[in-house]
């Protein structure tokens, strides 16, 4: 009869943790519908903020792509004068970065997505990853809940598939009413070392998409701001011939 109870509660126990992965799953997957759009144009302008100060805005062209099973992405800076033509190029895990003060091309390695972006509190895989969701390399677990700048969030854990994904762990806050990411923590070595918050979201083609966001560094005094200008979806603007190298070294 003991073993029959045990049987029992380890089965309920089991039952309710997949649950309650499946349930977070479906969570992510409804938050990750806003990032994964094909053929996305935007323009957008970012602040970095050095202990409070202001730096000079970057505005910046961004286009991305989904095509065979892969997720391409390209961003040009267009100012300041001191960025203009400077351009990153990412194709699922590979990264190219046209430096616009010499106009040479360059591959990096897959460690370098981890590193900042134009000085920015952004890395490149920050940048450039996200194509198929925001969650897509990481395991959901559901965490509970919390009230995330006045709404009502699920709580969920992302654990890193793999030591190739950029952060070990993310803790995202998602909209309990309408699935939207409010907050995202990231971690590295067990310590939350920046986290990005979400806001004004705008309809767009059916799509909830936030047209601001900002970054804060845990690590240092800095913070970057991003304003989302122009965002289409499925845009014609968008060329396949975009994302090669052959195009990065074109760009003046």
């Amino acid at each position: 009869m003991k073993k029959t109870l045990l049987g029992i509660l380890l089965l309920t126990v089991f039952s309710l943790g997949f649950l309650a992965a499946q349930t977070a799953q479906e969570i992510v997957d409804k938050a990750d519908a806003a990032f994964q759009a094909d053929r996305v144009y935007s323009t957008s302008r970012m602040t970095v903020y050095k202990s409070g100060e202001a730096q000079p805005v970057q505005e910046m062209e961004s286009y991305t792509m989904e095509k065979g099973g892969k997720t391409y992405s390209l961003s040009i800076y267009t100012a300041p004068r001191r960025m203009k033509g400077t351009a990153n190029l990412m194709i699922e895990d590979d990264l190219w970065v046209r430096f616009g003060s010499t106009g040479r091309t360059r591959k990096l390695s897959s460690s370098a997505k981890k590193n900042s972006a134009g000085g920015t509190d952004f890395s490149y895989a920050d940048m450039g990853d996200g194509g198929q969701g925001l969650s897509e390399k990481y395991i959901p677990r559901l965490a509970g809940e919390e009230t995330i700048e006045g709404e009502q969030c699920f709580e969920i854990e992302l654990l890193a598939q793999n030591s190739d994904t950029p952060y070990e762990k993310m803790v995202v806050f998602i909209t309990k009413d309408n699935y939207r990411y409010i907050k995202i923590d990231y971690f590295e070595s067990n310590a939350n070392v920046k986290s990005m918050t979400f806001y004004d979201y705008k309809t767009v083609n059916g799509t909830d998409y936030p047209f601001r966001y900002i970054m804060e560094n845990h690590t240092k005094p800095s913070k970057t701001e991003v304003v989302v200008d122009i965002f289409e979806i499925d845009s014609s603007r968008v060329k396949d011939r975009f994302f090669t190298t052959g195009y990065l070294e074109s760009i003046r």
